[in-house]
């Protein structure tokens, strides 16, 4: 089984004009550090484009698909919390084309923050080819846009673009304190999966 982001990418979550408030910095001379600041606190919290690190889901929407050798249940357990739809599924017989599965075969069960797609009896699956990829879930990830985003991530943004900011050099770029780390899981916990 594999996971790959088919489009979207991380996005700031921190408009510019918010990052020079939280900064209380008035006018444009550090612009280009502040969105570099930006850009690397927005990633720091988003999954990256194998779908590891962050929160352990996509921030802003984005089209993923998960593929694997049959319908397992380890590929019908979507692998993110926040899943806003499943887009189709499909799959390769073993006799034809690829074929995609009707929207009223399958349904999406949610229990908790784990999305999980059930099949339903009316569907008859044909003998699948014999691929690591036989069957794909395409799917969508993340709030709607940023404006969505919870005020608490975004506080979280705040709290590490500060820091990028304020500690650009080179050998630390990337990491953050221990205290900082502390006080970006408390605002974050209860989005993740599971709680840190």
């Amino acid at each position: 089984m594999w996971l790959k982001r088919q489009s979207g990418a991380t996005l700031d979550l921190v408009s510019l004009d918010e990052a020079r408030d939280h900064l209380r910095i008035i006018g444009g001379d550090h612009d280009a550090d502040i969105q570099q600041a930006i850009a690397a606190a927005s990633s720091f919290l988003d999954v990256d484009e194998d779908g590891f690190g962050g929160l352990g889901f996509p921030m802003v929407a984005q089209h993923w698909s998960v593929k694997a050798s049959g319908f397992t249940p380890k590929l019908l357990r979507l692998p993110f919390p926040r899943i806003s739809s499943v887009d189709e599924m499909r799959y390769l017989p073993m006799v034809g084309g690829a074929q995609v599965v009707p929207a009223e075969h399958y349904v999406v069960r949610r229990a908790g923050r784990l999305s999980q797609v059930v099949l339903l009896a009316s569907f008859e699956c044909p003998p699948l080819a014999d691929r690591p990829d036989a069957v794909e879930v395409l799917f969508t990830a993340g709030w709607v846009d940023v404006a969505s985003v919870p005020a608490d991530i975004k506080q979280a943004a705040k709290l590490l673009l500060a820091h990028f900011f304020e500690n650009r050099q080179a050998e630390i770029e990337g990491a953050v304190t221990s205290e900082l780390q502390l006080g970006v899981d408390r605002l974050t916990a209860r989005y993740r999966r599971f709680a840190v």
